[in-house]
This record gives C-alpha cells, structure tokens and sequence, in this order.
C-alpha cells in the first residue's frame, strides 16, 4: 500500500497530468492565437483542477 504522500503526489501527478492533455487538445502550445471561449475553458478547467489538487490534499493530509 502507498503510503500518505505516495498518495498525495499520485494525485498532485495525474492533476498535472490533465492539465498537460487538456492543454494540448485546445491548443494551448501551438502558435496561433487562441479564441475566447477557448481561453474561458481553459480557466474553468484549471480552476477544477485546483480544487481537485486541492481537496485531495486536504483529504489525504488530514484523514
């Protein structure tokens, strides 16, 4: 079994994970400019992946 912070930085890791596909499937790290509705997914989306980071560290630190 893992231990707490193998734990923690299996969530930490597959956040920054998400972040890296979700990035590239809108376009993030290519050279054209990027719609607006792109640009308000991509701050919702990183807003629920800091939340998720979030509460996953609050729940594997404090349980």
């Amino acid at each position: 079994m893992l231990s707490k912070l193998g734990i923690l930085v299996t969530i930490l890791v597959l956040v920054f994970l998400f972040f890296i596909v979700i990035s590239l499937g809108a376009g993030v790290f290519s050279k054209g400019p990027l719609k607006p509705e792109t640009k308000r997914y991509l701050k919702s989306v990183n807003i629920l992946l800091a939340i998720i980071a979030v509460v996953g560290s609050i729940l594997v630190l404090f349980l």
